[in-house]
């Protein structure tokens, strides 16, 4: 590992982010390792006492849509707001429609600056366009 990822990394596993309520981007190819650092980061906030949700993209742009047509997403985003850190794996795996990239993005900008949230997305920011069809 390069340098100065181990210093990232050295940083990141201080969790002084979750403490921050700072969001982390993992980008790079398949099999390097983004999904195995969040998960261990993960483990390590629940070990000190955070409260951690870990997800993949699809799977919860799926639940908070059908949250929303059983009128029900209120109260999701309140338990959502519970959690210290929210892992969403997987960003990119499938495009979203415009529906669920709103959904995802509100989702998001509801816990910055006060929680945390990874994702993880083997896309290179440039991409990220062709997934959220909608202009955000």
């Amino acid at each position: 590992m390069p340098s100065d990822a181990q210093l990232k990394l050295k940083h990141l596993s201080s969790l002084k982010f979750i403490k921050d309520g700072q969001n982390v981007i993992f980008s790079g190819n398949c099999g390097t390792g983004k999904t195995h650092i969040s998960i261990a980061l993960g483990i390590k906030a629940c070990l000190e006492g955070y409260k951690v949700l870990f997800t993949i993209v699809p799977l919860f742009i799926t639940q908070l849509k059908e949250l929303k047509s059983n009128k029900s997403l209120r109260g999701y985003q309140n338990k959502l707001s519970k959690y210290d850190l929210v892992i969403l794996d997987e960003f990119g795996y499938i495009s979203a429609d415009n529906e669920g990239a709103e959904l995802l993005f509100t989702h998001i900008s509801l816990r910055t600056g006060q929680k945390s949230t990874i994702i993880t997305t083997n896309l290179s920011f440039d991409s990220w366009g062709e997934i959220l069809v909608t202009q955000l």
